[in-house]
C-alpha cells in the first residue's frame, strides 16, 4: 500500500499565471505543442477552480470542531 501524501500548497496567482501561459501558447504555437498547452492550461484552470471551491474565502480556513476562523 502506498503512504498517504500530504496536499502541496501551491499560490491561487501561480496557478491563474499557468493557466494564462499555457492558454497563450496554446492560441500562440503549432499543432503538437498547441495540444499539449491546452491541456496543460486546461489541468491548471481546474485546479484554481477547486481552490476556490475547497477554501472560498481567500486564505481563511475554520478550525476543527471550533466553528471559529482562523485569522
Amino acid at each position: 500500500m502506498l503512504p498517504v501524501v500530504t496536499p502541496i500548497v501551491v499560490s491561487r496567482p501561480l496557478l491563474f499565471g499557468l493557466l494564462a501561459a499555457g492558454a497563450i501558447v496554446a492560441v500562440a504555437a503549432p499543432q503538437p505543442m498547441s495540444s499539449f498547452a491546452a491541456g496543460f492550461a486546461a489541468g491548471a484552470g481546474s485546479v484554481f477552480v477547486l481552490s476556490f471551491v475547497r477554501n472560498p474565502r481567500g486564505g481563511r480556513e475554520e478550525a476543527p470542531g471550533s466553528g471559529e476562523e482562523k485569522p
